[in-house]
């Protein structure tokens, strides 16, 4: 009987509303006398009573123009990674930038220079503030006079959503656009009016709905349908009025006392649960490492149910998707193509050949130099444009009929149909169909100079994000002299330049590979291929 009770007790925890936040806060920054200043090497920040969470800037990848950028932003403190669990806007900002409070109980951001990038607008009319709270659940709240919140960062959540924390009504969470950059990304994870929850494909930067890849299958919402995250940590569930509708959380998310948790809708559009040891030793698998680990996840394969008629998929333009043990989808360009961005996969693919474009200058005037790559079990599905049958066709056959049309980039054969495909390809795929995909590619000879142009965009991407270790991995000489590898680098983008005339001259090549004369920042090159 005993047992029965605490069973029944466990299934009833998430009945229970959750209670977001008491009516009175107590202050513990105080926001007329205190500023936070982005400034580099100098933690700016004001951190939560437990110590748990700071609110503040946090350095991100520089520029391109190599000034440093910050984030305004709320993360994990303790841990070593600082995790970040929102910003805002997920917009950047250059060293110099500050916080400060406005007269009617919000916050402004401003840049280096003084201008206005991002304001918290107050939920309450006429009412000062002058102080905020960063409490131990990670949610900052700016209060007024009575101590009572007049904006608070649980109620405009970015990726992210914690213990304690609810997503109402209408409301949603973006994943940001790549593992590094917060700006708003490709997916949304909405509660929806109607009651369900639903995971969205969107355009970038327009916001365009491409259509749902995952719901969790509610309807006939009664009152304020709501995705709650419950204070313990061990369930997220969608409720409705006091009523729990739907319980997302199918695995043991761990104590409170034991682990953090959140649960995040990742750039990659996967919605995540994860949990994290609050301190050596207490790693669920008894293991001491200190990491991130998911628990649970939505949807179980990502490639295969992103299948819109809009947009690129899962992956990139002319990229196709594969699904690891671990549900986290990967990204590949097929041969002869590579990455728009060789530090992020997931921006699509770019042939190593003139594209089909029925003109004299493309692939059409020498199509004795066109190859075909063979794709066993890869498909590009929805780009069907035409389509050829037959009791007499084959692989020849088929790869004939996308030769002879100048608008084809590659054809799929299953023993009896053939359909052709034109760039770009979308929904790139990896299936358990027996279908066959041959898709176009050049010669070596056809594609140098593109491969090329390729080489200088990854050197100058690399330059430029500050990540030429990309360049030269598995090579312990050059990782042990970086200032060189850059100095090397930047001479070799100077003299890729088309122009002749901003050529630096064979003196003065010498001189800077020498380190006599200093290395200037290079221009982005012409025949840079901007992603």
């Amino acid at each position: 009987m005993a047992s029965s009770a605490v069973f029944l007790l466990l299934l009833l925890v998430p009945l229970f509303p959750v209670v977001l936040a008491i009516s009175k806060f107590d202050c513990n920054v105080d926001l007329t006398n205190s500023t936070l200043l982005a400034q580099k090497d100098i933690n700016s920040s004001w951190v939560s009573p437990s110590g748990d969470f700071a609110f503040g800037f946090q350095q991100a990848e520089p520029s391109n123009d190599g000034n440093m950028l910050f984030l305004l932003a709320i993360w994990f403190d303790k841990i070593p990674d600082k995790t970040i669990v929102w910003s805002a806007n997920g917009v950047p900002t250059r060293e110099g930038s500050k916080v400060k409070l406005t007269k009617d109980g919000g916050l402004q951001l401003f840049d280096h220079q003084g201008n206005v990038i991002w304001t918290a607008a107050t939920n309450v009319t006429g009412s000062e503030s002058s102080c905020a709270a960063m409490l131990d659940t990670g949610n900052f709240v700016v209060l007024n006079g009575d101590s009572n919140p007049t904006w608070e960062s649980f109620k405009d959540p970015h990726d992210t959503i914690l213990p304690g924390q609810i997503l109402g009504t209408n409301q949603k969470l973006w994943s940001r656009l790549s593992e590094t950059n917060y700006s708003d990304g490709r997916f949304q994870l909405r509660m929806q009016d109607d009651g369900n929850l639903v995971l969205y494909v969107v355009s970038v930067p327009y916001q365009v709905n491409y259509g749902a890849y995952w719901a969790a299958g509610i309807s006939h919402a009664n009152s304020n349908p709501q995705l709650t995250f419950d204070e313990s940590g061990r369930y997220i569930y969608v409720k409705q009025g006091n009523r729990n509708v739907y319980n997302f959380t199918q695995k043991n998310m761990g104590s409170k006392q034991g682990f953090y948790h959140m649960a995040r809708i990742d750039f990659d559009g996967v919605f995540r649960l994860y949990n994290h040891p609050r301190r050596t030793g207490a790693a669920s698998d008894g293991s001491c490492s200190l990491s991130w680990s998911v628990v649970q996840h939505i949807p179980d394969d990502v490639c295969s149910v992103i299948q819109g008629n809009l947009g690129s998929g899962a992956c990139g333009y002319n990229s196709y998707c594969s699904v690891d043990a671990n549900g986290k989808p990967e990204c590949f360009c097929p041969e002869g193509y590579s990455p728009m961005d060789r530090l992020d996969i997931q921006n699509g693919c770019k042939p190593n050949f003139p594209l089909p474009n029925c003109q004299e200058d493309g692939w059409e005037m020498n199509p004795e130099l066109i190859e075909f790559k063979e794709l066993k079990n890869t498909d590009w599905p929805l780009g069907d444009y035409d389509l050829r049958t037959g009791p007499e066709l084959d692989k020849e056959t088929c790869i004939q009929f996308c030769l002879d049309d100048c608008f084809c980039a590659a054809v799929v054969y299953d023993g009896n149909l053939c359909y052709k495909k034109k760039f770009p390809l979308s929904n790139g795929v990896k299936t358990k169909n027996l279908n066959r995909t041959f898709l176009m590619k050049s010669s070596a000879e056809f594609g140098m100079e593109n491969q090329v142009q390729a080489l200088v965009d990854w050197a100058y991407d690399c330059y430029c994000k500050r990540k030429l270790d990309e360049l030269v991995k598995n090579d312990e000489e050059a990782i042990s002299d970086m200032k060189r590898v850059e100095r090397l680098v930047m001479v070799a983008i100077w003299c890729t330049q088309e122009d002749p005339s901003i050529r630096p001259s064979m003196r003065k090549i010498t001189q800077m590979l020498e380190g006599v004369l200093e290395v200037s920042v290079p221009p982005r090159p012409s025949i840079f291929s901007a992603s």
